[in-house]
């Protein structure tokens, strides 16, 4: 059986595989994926909760423009198009199985839930243990609200949500502004993450921007400390943006 080309064809296959999803673990582990668990604090539980704007329509209309019955709780359009970038991010395609033919080439790394919800109508049922992230201003997300009531966040908006500030004396209302922070509970040690803009294009923004810019943000905060980046969206394009300032 051992003699046997194709015994030793499958054996030889099944090797391979392991021993890259073992060399693929090391590297994440040992290096990036470390840094990415512990700028999001699930190291321990590996869960993640992204709560995204709950926006409840009074009224709608339907492709053909006319009014409809639809009265039900939504999420956003440009929010729902978040989802994929943070369910990537903790999903890792093993290293050079991507170009194998078959169901090789989606063979994934991954050992955290990223749990997407929409924001539940009132504080108390937002997520109490794990680490969150909250998208969008308190006006449509209670899980916003609860950051900006507990967990000190560097940068909030005013009672009206016309603007946000670092600094009360200097309100930002630019449209195309938004910000990324991270901030914790003082007595849970909750860490809660807050991306927000002054519109859904900022908003997006700000949401990619932690998922793409995440290894610099881990490399400079360091230890779970707290922190808030302002950014400005510089094109219809919510990818491309220019940091206008940033604290922690």
């Amino acid at each position: 059986m051992l003699s046997n080309p194709w015994f030793q064809n499958i054996t030889s296959n099944l090797l391979t595989v392991m021993i890259l999803v073992v060399l693929a673990w090391l590297v994440h582990v040992v290096t990036r994926r470390n840094r990415l668990l512990a700028l999001f604090g699930i190291k321990d539980n590996k869960r993640l909760v992204l709560y995204l704007s709950n926006v409840n329509v009074l009224g709608s209309s339907g492709v053909d423009g006319r009014t409809r019955s639809f009265r039900e709780p939504a999420i956003p359009v440009t929010e729902v198009a978040l989802i994929q970038l943070y369910q990537r991010l903790f999903n890792v395609i093993v290293p050079a199985l991507s170009d194998q033919p078959g169901l090789l080439k989606w063979l994934l790394v991954s050992d955290v839930t990223v749990d997407v919800q929409a924001a539940p109508p009132h504080t108390l049922a937002v997520e109490n243990t794990a680490s969150l992230v909250a998208v969008g201003s308190p006006a449509y997300n209670s899980a916003s609200l609860k950051v900006e009531q507990s967990f000190h966040p560097l940068a909030k908006f005013n009672s009206e949500y016309s603007s946000f500030s670092l600094d009360p004396a200097h309100p930002t209302s630019d449209l195309r502004c938004g910000f990324v922070q991270r901030a914790h509970d003082p007595i849970s040690g909750q860490i809660a993450f807050y991306v927000a803009g002054m519109s859904s294009l900022a908003t997006a923004g700000a949401a990619y921007f932690l998922t793409n810019r995440w290894l610099d943000l881990a490399k400079k905060y360091k230890s779970m400390k707290p922190f808030c980046v302002v950014l400005r969206i510089s094109e219809d394009d919510y990818r491309v943006h220019e940091i206008l300032f940033e604290k922690g």
